[in-house]
């Protein structure tokens, strides 16, 4: 057999950085998950490793793709411009006129979007090189797709105990038929999708690992974290770490590389990113993570006054209007963005031109 993949960076690093993290949290859960589902609310240290280490640090470390990186940020500089201002303004118009319900619903529903776009966007990284277009290439997207889709049309469709955000009730779906036709469709895409790669395998002696591996590691994270197991704790480790983890990774190989193509460059952002930095990276990103939640937790959740210190302070509505939406301007406007940052063009102007 001979593996055909495109990696990211190194098979050694995408196994341990983009792929493993689903992977593992996935084998963490099956093993430990009756034990784990039997905690209804994450301890603390755990709440600290999964929300600020991962999940809130995740959303920063997209500036290190944009904002701090003065070549970006001069080549995009009206859409870094726009994004957070627009995100904002949308925000307080949400909460002001539809309630907080209305607003933590679209937002919740921004991030199911962009989670799901993301594996499409890991994948389609991996299948780089293969034909675009025809029946190979569509049976792919939709598999990828329905990787995810489908833990959700069952999440819709069946009471969880779960919430991806506080105040928010996930819409249900009043019949199971959608559930069952939806089943069935994804099962028949993952039996035509492995019987392809098999075939081609057969018939040219390659193999895609990264794509095959990227696509079963997600449909098991996703399976096992939503459906086949029922509790708030499991959902958030394997959403959390086979989410944040890779991303976090991308971006700090993305510019790792970057620096490698443009060793004369004058771009001196970029000699941050060498080996010995990689801690001091881990540490602005959860100290960024920190101060943000500092701010959530005393002036609008107020759970975790144990590590944050407690406070007193009751806003009134009309202050929440526009602090709620200014404080989750930074994942909103990393929705946004990564919409943009990541795209594969024709011409390889873009993240081709330096994962190759």
């Amino acid at each position: 057999m001979q593996v055909a993949t495109p990696w990211i960076y190194s098979k050694k690093f995408d196994s341990l950085a983009i792929i493993g993290p689903p992977v593992f949290v996935t084998l963490i859960v099956l093993v430990f998950g009756q034990q784990i589902a039997a905690v209804e609310d994450a301890p603390l240290w755990l709440w600290v490793l999964l929300v600020l280490g991962i999940d809130v640090a995740h959303v920063y470390s997209s500036l290190f793709r944009t904002y701090f990186d003065k070549e970006e940020f001069q080549r995009r500089r009206t859409l870094y411009t726009i994004a957070p201002i627009l995100s904002w303004v949308a925000g307080v118009l949400l909460y002001a006129f539809g309630g907080p319900g209305m607003f933590w619903g679209v937002v919740t529903y921004f991030a199911i979007y962009h989670f799901v776009r993301q594996q499409y966007g890991f994948f389609m990284l991996y299948r780089r090189g293969e034909p675009v277009g025809g029946f190979g290439y569509r049976l792919d997207q939709v598999t990828i797709y329905l990787t995810t889709i489908y833990p959700l049309v069952y999440w819709h469709t069946y009471p969880r105990n779960f919430q991806w955000f506080s105040n928010f009730e996930i819409l249900q779906i009043p019949s199971i038929f959608p559930e069952l036709i939806c089943r069935y469709i994804y099962i028949s895409a993952l039996i035509l999708f492995s019987a392809k790669e098999a075939r081609r395998w057969a018939k040219t002696g390659e193999f895609n690992l990264g794509k095959v591996a990227l696509l079963f590691a997600t449909a098991a994270a996703w399976s096992t974290g939503i459906i086949l197991f029922n509790g708030n704790v499991t959902f958030m480790l394997i959403n959390i770490v086979s989410h944040g983890v890779p991303y976090i990774a991308l971006i700090w190989i993305y510019q790792y590389r970057k620096k490698a193509n443009q060793a004369n460059s004058s771009n001196r952002f970029l000699r941050f990113f060498q080996l010995k930095y990689v801690p001091l990276y881990v540490l602005a990103l959860v100290a960024l993570a920190t101060f943000e939640e500092g701010i959530w937790d005393w002036l609008v959740w107020k759970e975790h006054g144990e590590l944050f210190g407690n406070v007193s302070w009751t806003l009134p509505t009309a202050a929440l209007i526009i602090l709620v939406p200014l404080l989750t301007m930074p994942q909103v406007t990393h929705y946004v963005l990564d919409a943009f940052i990541w795209r594969v063009n024709k011409k390889g102007k873009d993240i081709r031109a330096v994962i190759g």
